[in-house]
């Protein structure tokens, strides 16, 4: 996304959404013509929540429900099979630079294991930025695919994840079985 548009808020963006199943339960997937846009979960009866949290991220794009349009894109996040580095996933993110600069390190965290807060601060040149790292991963609008789940408190412990903490468990368990 330019830079133009983010400060627009998505002004003119159309933005195409369905609710689709996962293995962490109803996904809602978004799209534009760039790529994958916004990634969430919720369970049945949360659709009208979980479209609210993604028209906040983009508050003045258009979205329109097309469930046939992000069929395929929610079919090739949660099979690993489709992930190989020939055929990247193009996304499109909105967020400051220092959000960016937190979700492509959190890009670099291997499938099946986990990080904490404070080391990705230390990783971005910000070693006493450990609450903004936590802001920015919180922020993060691709749940998931930018893998914000890898991320644990200091202690080792699940600490806060937007679409809940037994969905963060539960991703990292799957993600285990598939790298075991």
């Amino acid at each position: 996304m330019s830079p133009g548009e983010f400060k627009s808020g998505a002004d003119g963006l159309t933005m195409r959404y369905g609710f689709h199943p996962s293995p962490f339960g109803l996904a809602i997937v978004v799209a534009t013509d760039r790529g994958l846009a916004g990634l969430g979960f919720c369970d049945p009866g949360g659709e009208p929540s979980a479209l609210a949290d993604m028209q906040g991220r983009w508050p003045k794009a258009s979205f329109v429900e097309d469930a046939a349009a992000t069929a395929p894109l929610a079919l090739r996040v949660f099979d690993p099979a489709a992930w190989t580095g020939d055929r990247p996933l193009r996304v499109c993110l909105i967020g400051t630079d220092f959000e960016v600069r937190v979700w492509e390190t959190l890009l670099r965290i291997p499938m099946g294991k986990a990080t904490t807060y404070s080391t990705i601060a230390g990783h971005i040149g910000r070693p006493t930025a450990a609450r903004a790292v936590g802001a920015a991963v919180g922020k993060n609008p691709i749940s998931f695919v930018v893998p914000c789940h890898r991320v644990l408190g200091r202690s080792g412990a699940l600490t806060g994840y937007h679409w809940g903490l037994t969905r963060k468990q539960a991703m990292l368990g799957w993600e285990a079985g598939h790298t075991g």
